[in-house]
């Protein structure tokens, strides 16, 4: 309920709109422009999310994926396809260690341990809700493929990607760090693409808003409309088809060699 004193401030504001001229074009003048600012924001959104090959009609629902191209700035393909899997490109800091002893007698060097992936995939400690999954984030898997040839075929779809270009190619970690610049408005994502043991294939993308140190104004806004989540689904189709044609040269290898039946 309203106080009697709110009552009244809230008669003599509504009397001042209605009977001093310049206040009620001033309301009028503040109501357009709100009006105007947002069907902007709603057609800037829409022109994005289209260009980044995304809509929110599928699944998980017009909800879930609006809140979702509105609030985080990262995607990365998981097992499930749980949109709350997010981009972690930062290696955590080596752990501090203590200067040992100095040996008299060292029977031989020891050979330094090799770094151990420090990435955590959270998909994989439950199951994802149905209202999380988004189809465009199940990380794809490829098996009985090499990963000399897994990366390969990843470096040449990248290559034939519009707006892509590799920064930094890995081939002993199997990993390639690339950037996608926007047509539009030239905006820079980094997407990070792995190409792990056991065939499967890791995509994971950020803003470059998101960069540490980045001092861009729009580093406040917290969505991506779309495009890390776009980014993935626009490598992983662009790689499908490269994939089918080798399962397929494959498959012709093993029927050549199978005898002859009378």
């Amino acid at each position: 309920m309203f106080t009697p004193a709110e009552i009244v401030i809230a008669v003599v504001v509504i009397a001042a709109m209605i009977f001093i001229p310049i206040l009620r074009r001033l309301l009028g003048l503040i109501i357009r422009l709100a009006v105007f600012f947002i069907a902007v924001a709603i057609v800037a959104a829409g022109v994005t999310m289209i260009l980044n090959n995304e809509t929110i009609f599928e699944r998980p629902g017009i909800g879930q994926r609006v809140e979702r191209f509105i609030t985080m700035n990262s995607a990365a393909a998981s097992t499930t396809g749980s949109g709350s899997v997010t981009c972690v490109m930062e290696a955590p800091p080596p752990p501090p260690t203590t200067a040992a002893a100095p040996r008299k007698h060292a029977a031989k060097k020891e050979a330094a341990p090799e770094p151990q992936d420090t990435r955590v995939d959270v998909s994989k400690a439950e199951p994802a809700p149905i209202d999380d999954v988004f189809p465009e984030l199940i990380r794809r898997s490829f098996p009985g493929i090499s990963r000399e040839k897994l990366f390969q075929l990843s470096t040449d779809t990248v290559n034939s990607l519009g707006g892509w270009r590799i920064v930094k190619s890995s081939p002993s970690n199997f990993t390639l760090d690339c950037v996608y610049t926007s047509r539009v408005f030239k905006f820079e994502d980094d997407v990070r693409i792995t190409i792990d043991p056991s065939g499967d294939i890791e995509v994971c993308s950020r803003s470059g808003l998101a960069r540490p140190g980045t001092t861009s104004l729009l580093r406040f806004f917290p969505g991506d409309l779309g495009s890390n989540v776009g980014h993935i689904k626009q490598f992983y189709e662009a790689l499908e088809p490269k994939m089918d044609e080798v399962y397929k040269e494959e498959q012709d290898k093993q029927n050549a060699k199978k005898p002859p039946q009378h």
